[in-house]
């Protein structure tokens, strides 16, 4: 016997089916992604040779981050709330210390209770007056090991990770300071004059004299005086080169060697590199070893 309901009912189902089909997809559009992987922890970091190490080191577990901007003096950065509210978001911050960011200490009271905060000169050795810690090899040599101790801490799951990468990188940093060892013995000239205080621990750990036109900050300007004195000493002890930082205004630099006969010629401190530099996949390694290599011309060593 023909079912006279069967083509209504049908159509009942039809319409039952698609609505059903269509609450399912309208839910799964309000219902939250499911997240496949957790979020990176995230490490903020002031300058260059922080930033490098902890990059090394972490490889691709942690998202590392720079504060100061790529290209800008380091000396002058002063964070935006902007940037402190992207610090305040990060598992650990770590700065360099020893005096280099005026602004780190002020900030720390304004960051949450819960962040964990490093300063770094805390765990190298210092000189007196100058920040600069890092162009001593054994300093960045300790500051990759706090790296690997504090992400470990962190992140422990990649506790082996991190010790082999550290591990690979000292090594890598032992070697550049063999070839300072080697490269600065033997020079005819052991005077390193700068425009810019920024590179005493290079020298001391060389042995070599270290004489800066003005002090620790990048804008101080020389006196006439200071001016003619290391005029009358480059043309004294026959000095071809005399260095000037780069990202900071290279003018009293150029006059002095201007007037002295010298060539001016830059010198990279690494408190922060140009994007140019970084696109160009420059490293402290890297850096370090274009440093020497001008150093070793410079001063006419075998």
């Amino acid at each position: 016997m023909a079912c006279t309901t069967c083509p209504k009912q049908k159509k009942i189902l039809a319409y039952l089916i698609a609505f059903g089909v269509a609450f399912i997809g309208f839910s799964m559009l309000l219902a939250p992604a499911k997240k496949t992987s957790m979020a990176k922890p995230v490490i903020s970091l002031s300058t260059f040779p922080l930033y490098e190490s902890a990059r090394i080191v972490a490889g691709d577990t942690l998202n590392i981050k720079t504060i100061i901007p790529l290209g800008s003096d380091a000396h002058a950065y002063s964070p935006s709330p902007a940037d402190v509210a992207e610090i305040s978001k990060s598992s650990l911050f770590i700065y360099s210390g020893g005096g280099f960011e005026a602004w780190a200490q002020p900030l720390k009271s304004s960051l949450p209770k819960s962040l964990k905060i490093i300063d770094m000169s805390q765990h190298v050795e210092l000189l007196k007056n100058d920040p600069h810690y890092w162009l001593n090899i054994d300093n960045m040599i300790a500051m990759t090991n706090v790296m690997e101790t504090e992400f470990s801490a962190l992140s422990p799951q990649h506790k082996d990770l991190y010790q082999q990468n550290a591990t690979a990188y000292i090594a890598e940093l032992k070697k550049l300071k063999s070839e300072y060892t080697v490269g600065l013995k033997e020079c005819k000239n052991r005077t390193l004059i700068t425009n810019h205080n920024a590179f005493g621990y290079l020298a001391h750990v060389n042995n070599l004299k270290n004489i800066s036109i003005i002090g620790l900050s990048s804008d101080e300007q020389p006196s006439a005086k200071t001016m003619a004195t290391i005029i009358t000493l480059v043309k004294k002890e026959k000095i071809k080169t005399l260095f000037f930082e780069e990202l900071i205004d290279d003018n009293v630099a150029q006059t002095i060697a201007r007037e002295s006969g010298a060539k001016a010629q830059s010198l990279q401190p690494l408190e922060n590199i140009s994007e140019d530099e970084l696109k160009s996949d420059q490293t402290y390694l890297t850096i370090m070893g274009d440093n020497l290599k001008k150093m070793r011309e410079a001063m006419e060593c075998r």
